[in-house]
């Protein structure tokens, strides 16, 4: 490279510069941020009744479309109202525990057939390998959303199904963990010695082998979580999802999208929630896996 090419290349080196010297050298700052958002997240979603001034289904049409209060709209409508005249604040609120909700019981789901099914294919290897791993390769291979689509617009919309449905997805990837996992175990010889004792193997993976794999699984959950809730806030958007009167991160931005120009407020507030909450999740997942694999760290520099 020459000199003369340098200077246009200055600011985006410095700009990178900058992020990476702010992430190396001030992470607790940032995973503090995140964790801070997080606790919002929760505690929102916990004492939604508390803390939402309106009911996310109570309207008034008189007050339809109203600015938030900081653009001249009423005081008590802190984002404003919808086209039904709902308060957009309370809504936020309580969409976000629907769609946390079923986020953790989607990811207690995919979580726990996942690492079942990858403790069943290295404890018998052989066949029963084979067709678990060829079940992994194939929810690897097919776009899950297209699935996801088909499957509820011909079952249609039910609150049951869309959570198993999306308790479905990255299966796979806890599968190939545990199975990973256990293959390493096995692999030591305390499993086997134990189970020479006469110890039953189910009481030894649950006792001493899935234990050394919580860690794991852990990071493993909060890289899936975030992806769970862009699914659930996809389906949602596209209207298969959570169905009014309910209300979903998703189904607000879905409601927002034909409002944009007249009331950008109905949708926004949804849309940034889903990008802090997505971020922030992702920020301590890659923390916490560089926590428990520190040669990761290593390689990175």
């Amino acid at each position: 490279m020459s000199s003369v090419d340098l200077p246009a290349h200055e600011p985006a080196l410095r700009r990178h510069s900058w992020l990476t010297r702010i992430w190396k050298s001030r992470p607790p700052l940032v995973i503090g941020l995140c964790l801070t958002w997080l606790a919002v997240v929760v505690i929102a979603a916990l004492f939604a009744e508390y803390l939402a001034p309106f009911g996310f289904a109570e309207q008034s049409l008189l007050k339809r479309l109203k600015p938030p209060s900081l653009a001249g709209g009423p005081v008590e409508n802190l984002f404003g109202t919808d086209d039904l005249g709902r308060d957009v604040f309370s809504r936020v609120i309580y969409a976000m525990r629907t769609s946390i909700l079923i986020a953790i019981m989607a990811t207690v789901i995919g979580a726990t057939i996942g690492t079942a099914l990858g403790i069943i294919a290295a404890h018998f290897r052989g066949w029963v390998d084979d067709i678990i791993m060829m079940m992994v390769d194939f929810q690897a291979s097919v776009p899950f959303l297209i699935v996801a689509l088909a499957v509820l617009a011909f079952f249609g919309n039910n609150f049951v199904l869309l959570i198993v449905l999306i308790g479905l997805f990255g299966w796979d990837g806890y599968a190939r963990i545990a199975r990973g996992l256990v293959l390493s175990t096995n692999g030591q010889g305390y499993a086997f010695a134990i189970t020479t004792l006469g110890v039953h193997p189910a009481k030894v993976y649950i006792r001493h082998v899935l234990p050394n794999m919580l860690g794991v699984i852990m990071v493993q959950i909060t890289l899936n979580f975030p992806e769970i809730i862009l699914l659930e806030t996809s389906l949602s958007f596209l209207g298969l999802g959570v169905q009014p009167p309910g209300t979903s991160l998703g189904l607000m931005l879905g409601e927002g999208r034909n409002y944009l120009t007249i009331a950008w407020w109905m949708g926004i507030p949804a849309g940034v929630v889903i990008f802090l909450t997505t971020l922030a999740i992702s920020l301590v997942g890659d923390w916490l896996r560089d926590m428990l694999d520190p040669n990761l760290g290593a390689k990175g520099e």
